[in-house]
């Protein structure tokens, strides 16, 4: 079999997609702030539009987070159509090892159905994430369960089933990890390489990195990584139900199954004073959601997006850093789902030529700022007030092109290089960033900080007024970071 690594690519108006659509919807996602890393638009199986915001690129693999999960749910696919599980097994019956007589109410009656369409029996996720750290020196960790030796089977295992499973829908990461991990012991690999010759390689994506659980398995609801263009891949075979080249990978009724509407997913009580996101409660496949106008996808925190389009036989692969998701789905039916159609003309070369430029320049943060330094020296230091985060002082050293910002704490002193205009790499042990610095005005100064892989970012916003500074800093992240510092210059 012929393995090709790029889909093939193609102009919109020849794919029935006008370029005054695509362009509309770049334009509204930065009216919006809507932070996007990545982007490819399909139909008929070519790519019509591909855009990356710096300092993101189309070759470094990205965190998915719970996108994870749709692959996850091939990966089941796989196994029940080589006779290695069934969806009507229960759950305990993969782990004898368990003292089943110790096991709480309801969850004996649980089973691989329930994993995948997230009506386990629980009232509250048997899965957190959370960010730990310094300042500028954190980790996002995700665990199941509470117990000590961060067994995330047991974990799960020993949450309350207050529900009868099969009765009650609640988004569950949890519940994706214990089939990832019966999918480990059925198939005697972990999932990584159960998936390689089955869909990675087929789709010619290179080997992912898989993030494993502390036990060693592979975590089934999210630490996979993949390029914007694997995950159109994905969409599209998708789209084809099941077929790639010709040749047929996995079951149509396994793909239809999944991206059904298996279960109910709207909220018995609405929540008070809380929108409700319109896209997340259209009805739950094998860890799929349904969409609005007949759509499903895969989707992951912040901003990772498998969407598929069957009526419009389309596919859009998306990476971000937001926390705003249902903007982007607005955005899309707004704006990219009116502008398919049946083969149109050329379009006016004035917007033809407006959208490449819109997706040849991308780019994260603010673009306009001073060329110059506001200040007669290039050297400043602060003392900073006590805080939570141990910050003692900060300092600046700027050349022509380039911000060191320091911090001291108690673990001494540190420092980050910001281009100034360009993004500059930084490099922290194995950890990797780019890092730009811009001056919005003469007395506000701001750096980003983006590791290329990842939706979690830093912005740095400095407000200089006479000896005195404030810092305001910012980390995505599932618990939204937002710190305030306050300095005054030493001499």
């Amino acid at each position: 079999m012929t393995v090709t690594k790029s889909l093939p690519r193609s102009q919109p108006e020849m794919q029935g997609v006008s370029s005054s659509g695509i362009l509309s919807f770049l334009e509204e996602i930065e009216r919006r702030k809507l932070e996007l890393h990545g982007f490819m638009i399909l139909r008929h199986g070519y790519v019509l539009a591909e855009g990356w915001w710096k300092p993101y690129h189309p070759a470094i693999p990205h965190a998915l987070y719970s996108l994870t999960k749709s692959f996850t749910s091939l990966a089941a696919g796989f196994a029940v159509q080589e006779g290695k599980l069934s969806l009507d097994q229960r759950v305990l019956a993969y782990f004898p090892e368990l003292d089943h007589g110790a096991i709480g109410l309801n969850i004996g009656d649980m089973k691989i159905r329930h994993l995948l369409t997230m009506t386990t029996g629980h009232e509250t996720d048997t899965a957190r994430f959370g960010v730990a750290g310094d300042f500028l020196q954190h980790t996002t960790a995700a665990r199941v369960g509470d117990r000590s030796d961060r067994d995330y089977i047991r974990g799960f295992m020993e949450h309350p089933v207050t529900q009868a499973p099969g009765t009650h829908f609640l988004y569950n990461s949890g519940a994706s990890h214990v089939l990832g991990a019966i999918l480990e012991r059925v198939t005697g690999s972990r999932l990584v390489d159960y998936l390689q010759p089955r869909l990675f390689a087929p789709l010619g994506i290179d080997r992912p990195a898989w993030e494993q659980a502390p036990h060693g398995e592979n975590t089934g609801g999210w630490g996979l990584k993949l390029c914007t263009e694997d995950i159109a891949k994905f969409g599209q075979l998708l789209l084809n139900k099941g077929e790639w080249n010709g040749r047929r990978l996995i079951a149509s009724e396994w793909i239809e199954q999944a991206g059904s509407r298996q279960v109910d997913n709207r909220p018995i009580v609405p929540p008070e004073g809380q929108p409700i996101n319109i896209d997340w409660i259209q009805g739950y496949g094998y860890q799929f959601w349904r969409c609005r106008h007949n759509a499903y996808r895969g989707d992951g925190a912040f901003g990772q997006y498998c969407i598929v389009l069957p009526d419009q036989d389309a596919v859009i692969a998306i990476h971000g850093g937001l926390q705003d998701m249902q903007g982007v789905m607005d955005a899309i039916w707004q704006h990219l789902l009116p502008s398919m159609n049946e083969p149109l003309p050329e379009p006016d070369a004035a917007v033809k030529d407006r959208l490449a430029s819109k997706l040849n320049s991308l780019e994260l943060g603010e673009q306009d700022g001073l060329r110059s330094l506001p200040w007669d020296t290039s050297r400043k230091r602060y003392s900073i007030q006590s805080n939570e985060q141990g910050v003692q002082r900060i300092g600046f050293m700027f050349t022509e092109n380039r911000c060191i910002f320091q911090w001291w704490d108690h673990q001494g002193e540190h420092q980050l290089i910001a281009g100034i205009g360009e993004w500059e790499d930084h490099h922290r042990g194995s950890e990797k960033a780019a890092v730009r610095g811009v001056w919005l005005d003469r007395s506000r100064f701001e750096i980003y900080v983006y590791p290329p892989d990842s939706p979690h970012y830093d912005r740095l916003t400095f407000q200089f007024q006479g000896n005195g500074v404030s810092l305001q800093h910012e980390h995505l992240s599932f618990t939204p970071l937002k710190h305030e510092f306050i300095g005054v210059e030493e001499k």
